[in-house]
């Protein structure tokens, strides 16, 4: 008997997506899990060396050569013949954002780097411009913890007590990344106002807009403490692919190590390829350098291509978990499955949405933002820092509370797939 039409259940897209992959990825937590922040290097599974700085030139990082054929030409300097390179990649960038071209689906969406006040000044009429909803993402950098001497830096590293080398921002409307040089404007990145009296501070501080983050601990730790800047409308992409997991719950993973198995989903294997490989040329730099290289101008391509990476795939990554998501909700529905619902704040008499969902993501997005600015927490230690929030381990003791019901839930519907 031949069977008819297959249905489609968002459930089996996501159980059966996720199975395939969800072993190899919690192998590899021992490294990407020790990661706190989605700029961490543990998150590409390396160590930070601070004091053993190589200023060696390798063939991807624009460090002047020393042979003879290079010092022969003493008319141009490297740091004019390279801040003319990046000068020409900002205006190809520019040019692109002022034609208005569609570009191919394997093409980057250009990136703009802020680092003089005319550039500033340039820029901050976008802030009028943005959108309400989710329009933006961000990620910033952390600066050196040591010297080339491996002394330490008063004020170097990420937190409270560290300060920020970058401040990454996607436009998700117009699909525009600006990188700002927090190291050379300092302040003036976040208070400087356009002709609306609006600056990023207030951007940042905003209920206006959905702001997409990879781990919001560190970033709001630094933000707060070094530069005044309150807790705005966040959502933690990490808490949304922690939630969409069958399963356990327990740990927190890596951006990276979610971007080799979900970006697929998110961009042309093309885009993506790039994307990891950006990635992992600048682990393997900042493994050999340290931090240093963040702090020290002109930047390398191999660094700015590392610091403009996060925050233009977190909107594709966004859009997969909120799928995923609802393959979660045709799993827990119900009062068969107890307390699930009741754990993400829904009675289990009545049905919950992917709003709903979204809303427990932003609760608890808020309550690891306001946790980092906190006197307990600590940025420096990793004690802790790969444990999922209570509240998702929670959800795993529910999970495996339930596990027969939910066996035999998904048996049902492998079973109504066919029919």
């Amino acid at each position: 008997m031949s069977l008819g039409p297959t249905r489609h259940h968002p459930y089996l897209e996501w159980a059966l997506s996720w199975s395939d992959y969800v072993e190899d990825m919690l192998a590899e937590q021992g490294r990407d899990l020790a990661s706190c922040n989605g700029n961490s290097s543990e998150d590409l599974g390396f160590t930070r060396f601070e004091s053993d700085w190589d200023a060696t030139p390798n063939s991807d990082e624009s460090w002047p050569q020393s042979d003879d054929s290079w010092e022969r030409q003493p008319t141009v300097s490297f740091a004019d013949e390279y801040e003319a390179r990046m000068a020409a990649l900002d205006a190809e960038a520019e040019n692109a954002l002022n034609t208005g071209a569609k570009r191919s689906p394997d093409a980057s969406a250009p990136v703009v780097f802020i680092d003089t006040l005319e550039k500033m000044d340039k820029f901050l009429p976008v802030l009028t411009r943005l959108e309400d909803g989710v329009e933006l993402a961000f990620d910033c950098e952390d600066t050196p913890e040591v010297d080339e001497k491996g002394e330490p830096i008063p004020g170097g590293g990420f937190g409270r007590t560290g300060d920020i080398s970058f401040l990454s921002m996607t436009v998700i409307s117009i699909d525009i990344t600006y990188v700002f040089d927090v190291w050379q404007l300092k302040r003036i990145v976040f208070d400087r106002q356009n002709n609306d009296g609006l600056s990023l501070k207030t951007i940042l501080e905003s209920h206006d807009r959905i702001q997409l983050w990879w781990d919001v601990r560190s970033d709001w730790d630094t933000l707060f403490h070094k530069f005044g800047i309150q807790i705005g409308k966040v959502r933690d992409v990490q808490l949304m692919e922690l939630l969409s997991r069958s399963g356990g719950k327990s740990n927190i993973v890596g951006l990276h190590s979610i971007m080799k198995y979900e970006g697929q989903y998110t961009m042309s294997s093309c885009k993506l390829n790039t994307w990891l490989k950006e990635k992992a040329s600048g682990g393997a730099y900042f493994e050999r350098n340290g931090w240093r290289p963040l702090t020290t101008r002109p930047l390398t391509r191999t660094a700015r291509n590392y610091i403009a990476g996060d925050t233009e795939c977190l909107y594709g990554l966004h859009k997969r978990m909120q799928n995923r998501l609802k393959g979660w909700l045709e799993m827990t529905q119900g009062k068969t499955v107890g307390g699930l619902m009741d754990a993400i704040g829904k009675p289990s008499t009545l049905l919950a949405t992917t709003d709903d969902l979204m809303q427990f993501i932003d609760e608890q997005s808020m309550i690891c933002a306001h946790y980092a600015i906190s006197p307990g927490f600590d940025s420096r230690s990793r004690e802790g820092k790969a444990d999922a929030p209570a509240a998702f381990l929670r959800i795993t003791d529910l999970w495996e509370e339930n596990q027969d019901r939910l066996s035999k839930r998904q048996e049902e519907y492998q079973n109504s797939s066919q029919i």
